[in-house]
């Protein structure tokens, strides 16, 4: 079911969403974005990259940074569905540090889709439906940390959060989605092609 009006939105039983859904049937993510594989890896890429350019500023280590492409079937037909990761990222943060990490992959999808020309009112939803992933480990980590149930409008707000601390670096951040899409990448690695130190682990 979707819902109009004001956000909180709820699609199919998910949610909830800031933006709002597909007015219409989608019959999956990958065909509700519209995009070809390569601007689908592209962006996937830049999500990624934005958690690790985040998490480089704000004094958090990336041990690496994934994409995988899997060629499923689904009812509509075969589609490649790309995954993203940054893998075993830990975090010994505030909670607003941990909040600005997750919350810039997809202010960085979304700035992709913007300065591309290719931003559409659903791609907008499912550039956010792809970090749903990051909303719940947001919400793990706070809940572990602070015990505080974390309110859904603290992370839509850290997506400005996000976006006003990679402003200065979206050069960074294309250059380490241009190596992700290259394959697996390091934290050391992707840290210094753009200029930046990878924190040292928790722990360490």
């Amino acid at each position: 079911m979707t819902t109009t009006g004001q956000p909180p939105y709820f699609w199919c039983g998910e949610g909830p969403y800031f933006n709002p859904p597909p007015q219409r049937v989608i019959c999956c993510q990958e065909h509700g974005e519209g995009l070809d594989v390569g601007n689908v890896t592209a962006a996937v890429a830049i999500h990624e990259a934005g958690h690790a350019v985040a998490a480089f500023l704000l004094g958090v280590h990336i041990p690496a940074i994934t994409l995988e492409s899997t060629e499923i079937t689904r009812d509509c037909g075969p589609v490649t569905r790309v995954e993203g990761s940054n893998e075993r990222v830990m975090f010994d943060a505030t909670k607003k540090t941990v909040l600005t990490v997750l919350a810039a992959g997809v202010s960085a999808h979304m700035w992709s889709l913007r300065e591309t020309g290719m931003v559409t009112a659903e791609r907008a939803f499912f550039a956010e439906r792809g970090g749903t992933a990051d909303w719940e480990f947001a919400q793990q980590l706070v809940r572990n940390g602070t015990g505080d149930e974390l309110d859904p409008w603290d992370y839509w707000r850290h997506w400005a959060v996000a976006d006003e601390l990679l402003a200065p670096h979206w050069l960074k951040v294309r250059q380490v989605a241009a190596q992700v899409v290259q394959g697996t990448v390091s934290g050391d690695d992707a840290a210094a092609l753009c200029g930046l130190v990878n924190p040292v682990p928790v722990g360490t």
